[in-house]
């Protein structure tokens, strides 16, 4: 692998510790070394669009406790994004490599999460469908206009997509997680040079965490703590090392 690489990150609230102590982004810069990078990430992010309709308005916040998560959805980071290139800040001329590491947040229903339904965000009646034509208030359809636009933006660069990592069974029951993880799977190999992180193997278990409390790896049941960070960034490190070697 290649030293200085220049990264972007996007996600939720797990990504958007940063480099704190417990963010694993931390962890991960002391392994892959980059010249630099800039995490976009946002508490309470969702991969999917998640409401009606939905405001792209470049300022995807955290809105707490509120239900109404218009804003706060991945694409509108990259809507951020799109802004601050157009406003020349000059971190976002290229990037290397793009972690997208989502999906927990999203309410779990198989209408936005069904694994038989991906190729519907692909193809109509034998026709290729238009990235910006897909629904992104599916898990398919928000991947591959993800990976579109940033394509737009940077062609060269090696996307990925990370898995989310078990939580405590009262707050993220395993069942739904393992299934979303073998969504975003099933979407990374259906998109074209689009690579799968598999986060979900790192080492966090779900029956080591307590709900509200610090567990062995999760400070709460859902996010990480010191260690638990630690592990996250090293194992995404570890993949991103074994994808940039092929």
């Amino acid at each position: 692998m290649k030293n200085g690489l220049r990264i972007l990150f996007l996600g939720d609230s797990i990504t958007a510790l940063g480099t704190t102590e417990r963010g694993w982004i931390r962890y991960f810069n002391e392994t892959v070394k980059p010249s630099f990078f800039v995490n976009l990430a946002v508490s309470g992010a969702r991969l999917s669009n998640s409401a009606t309709p939905v405001e792209f308005d470049g300022n995807p916040v955290f809105l707490g406790d509120k239900t109404d998560y218009t804003q706060n959805v991945v694409i509108n980071q990259i809507v951020k994004l799109s802004r601050m290139r157009e406003e020349g800040v000059q971190d976002c001329d290229a990037f290397d490599l793009i972690l997208i590491a989502a999906g927990t947040n999203a309410w779990f229903c198989k209408e936005k999460c069904n694994m038989d339904a991906i190729e519907e965000q692909f193809t109509a009646e034998g026709k290729a469908i238009p990235p910006d034509q897909a629904n992104c208030f599916t898990f398919p359809g928000a991947m591959r206009f993800i990976t579109a636009r940033l394509r737009s933006f940077y062609p060269e660069a090696l996307i990925c997509f990370c898995s989310p990592i078990e939580g405590c069974e009262s707050i993220r029951p395993y069942e739904e997680i393992l299934y979303k993880r073998n969504l975003i799977q099933a979407v990374c190999e259906r998109l074209q040079n689009v690579f799968f992180i598999d986060t979900f193997l790192c080492g966090i278990k779900g029956a080591f965490e307590k709900d509200g409390e610090n567990g062995r790896d999760l400070i709460d049941g859902l996010h990480p703590n010191e260690n638990g960070a630690k592990k996250i960034g090293v194992y995404n490190a570890d993949a991103v090392t074994r994808i940039m070697s092929r």
